[in-house]
């Protein structure tokens, strides 16, 4: 019974929960998410949880079908819903926005710019830095008929703003194009469409299964050795962007590779032009994603110092995501950020520690409530209405746990009034991150907690 009951108290595998210290990491990461999705002009958009499986299925093969959640009654009653078996939670944010376009393209003016942050659902097998639920971050931009590849770069300016202010360490965004794969096997006699695709989602997995396996994959569907040899040392061999976009382009190859190449070239211009810095990004062919409804540029970002914490930003072009809803060509291009995956993974890599368990910065303690409950009231109250976030101890403690408590929280300001203090109208504002403290007239709380919060700790 012990066991049975140890067991409920635990969440499922793989749908993660997070304590205070962890969810107001999670919030400061998203607040720094949002507004750079805003600085760029993005607008938030809601859907559904769920969807018809059909919507989710419409452009996915492979491993997507065999990781979405079904949804159903576990007892339905006479009346219930009766189209539960063709509704299943989102697998990623992508998919819901074709659709979302689609039924309201009408309405929507192109370019059309979105983001949404909100929780994904992925049946795989929980491990480190995998989980079946996790907050996704997304932006996208559609286009009616066409979509500049300007937009492409945009992206990698937009990821390199938001890991620059979350200042977790130096990373690299990695840039592809799928035509350019694309090229290259249709080259080497790779032609049929799902061959093609099946030998991207091969280059996709170079880093996890190594030269070795990868070599082993690409002959099984037809390659031979001496193409091998030359795709995996283009795939391997880390040059500079303009060197390498220079070999691309004294390389032989069809109209499909020749394009992918000119894409890139003006991607990589135009981030430059945004200002991104030139130790930020790089151009790396094998970068493939292995979600089939990508089409051009792809994106990969990695810490730098920390690779094994695998991708923290990824993205690319899809050319006519929406085509199965609607005849009209709605070409896109974006970028996905896992963050609760990324937080947890950074959390235990000791890169983002989570300290603090309180959203206000300021505790008002309460030594002698008994007697002076409506001033300690009355402190909190101001504080609050002068915008700074204050948490006052409304338990009879003695002014030691309390003080403990602060500490523990991580509180970064505490406001002490013991009888003595009350007798002459005066506070205490102490500063726990560095010890100093000043005894003021009550009149002057305001400003010298704000003063004591400006300063650099």
């Amino acid at each position: 019974m012990a066991d049975f009951q140890k067991q409920l108290l635990q969440s499922p595998s793989g749908f993660p929960e997070l304590g205070p210290a962890e969810a107001i990491e999670l919030r400061r990461m998203l607040e720094i998410i949002r507004k750079h999705f805003e600085l760029a002009g993005y607008v938030p958009i809601e859907t559904s949880l769920v969807e018809r499986s059909e919507v989710l299925f419409a452009k996915s093969e492979g491993e997507i079908r065999n990781q979405v959640y079904g949804l159903r009654l576990l007892n339905p009653t006479p009346g219930a819903p009766t189209d539960e078996k063709d509704l299943a939670l989102r697998y990623d944010q992508t998919m819901p926005l074709a659709r979302f376009v689609a039924a309201n393209q009408g309405s929507l003016v192109f370019p059309f710019r979105r983001y949404v942050i909100g929780p994904v659902f992925r049946g795989e097998r929980p491990k480190d830095g995998r989980y079946r639920q996790f907050t996704q971050a997304d932006i996208d931009v559609i286009g009616d008929g066409n979509l500049s590849v300007l937009h492409d770069a945009e992206m990698v300016a937009i990821i390199a703003g938001i890991f620059t202010e979350l200042a977790i360490g130096p990373f690299t965004i990695r840039i592809g194009h799928r035509k350019i794969l694309q090229g290259l096997f249709q080259s080497v006699g790779i032609e049929k469409e799902e061959l093609v695709a099946h030998a991207l989602r091969i280059v996709d997995r170079l880093e996890k299964d190594g030269l070795a396996r990868t070599r082993e994959a690409l002959e099984s569907i037809g390659v031979n050795t001496s193409a091998i040899d030359t795709l995996l040392k283009l795939f391997t061999e880390e040059r500079p962007t303009d060197e390498t976009l220079e070999h691309l382009s004294q390389m032989e190859g069809n109209e499909v590779f020749r394009a992918g190449v000119s894409d890139l070239r003006e991607v990589v211009a135009a981030v430059r032009d945004l200002k991104v810095p030139e130790k930020r990004f790089r151009v790396d062919v094998s970068i493939a994603r292995g979600l089939d409804y990508y089409t051009g540029t792809v994106y990969e970002t990695r810490f730098d110092d920390h690779p094994n914490i695998g991708s923290i930003a990824s993205g690319g072009r899809f050319e006519n995501l929406a085509s199965v809803f609607t005849n009209r060509k709605l070409p896109g291009v974006g970028i996905s950020i896992g963050v609760t995956r990324l937080l947890l993974r950074l959390i235990k890599a000791g890169l983002l520690p989570a300290k603090a368990t309180t959203l206000s910065s300021v505790l008002v303690t309460t030594p002698e409530i008994a007697e002076y409950r409506a001033s300690y009231l009355a402190y909190a109250a101001s504080l609050r209405a002068a915008g700074i976030p204050a948490e006052i101890y409304l338990e009879s403690r003695p002014l030691n746990k309390q003080m403990s408590f602060a500490n523990r929280r991580g509180f970064r300001i505490v406001v002490i009034a013991t009888h003595e203090h009350m007798r002459t109208n005066m506070v205490v504002v102490r500063n726990l991150l560095t010890g100093d403290q000043q005894e003021v007239m009550e009149d002057r709380l305001i400003e010298t907690v704000r003063s004591m919060l400006d300063e650099k700790s």
